[in-house]
């Protein structure tokens, strides 16, 4: 039981460094339009859901381009009435 136990330890804390070793890589690379990012969305209509979307830095980035275009021609063309 204790040897079951042990191994189990051992092999959480292999895992453990093995994910701490990518970390300093990615953080000094923040440039890298291939960078995967991963967020968490409200869904609409509900008060706890949430969706998680995960795209490179690249999409985001024209993501929130294609966002602030139609966000302004929608405000632009509303009050147009002279």
């Amino acid at each position: 039981m204790k040897s079951l136990a042990y191994l189990a330890l051992i092999a959480t804390a292999g895992l453990s460094f093995a994910a701490h070793a990518e970390e300093p890589n990615q953080k000094a690379d923040k440039s890298n339009p291939d960078r995967m990012i991963c967020r968490s969305e409200p869904v609409i209509g509900s008060r706890l859901a949430k969706t998680k979307r995960c795209m490179t830095k690249a999409q985001w980035d024209e993501d929130r381009r294609l966002t602030r275009m139609q966000l302004e021609q929608n405000q632009g063309g509303r009050y147009k009435n002279n």
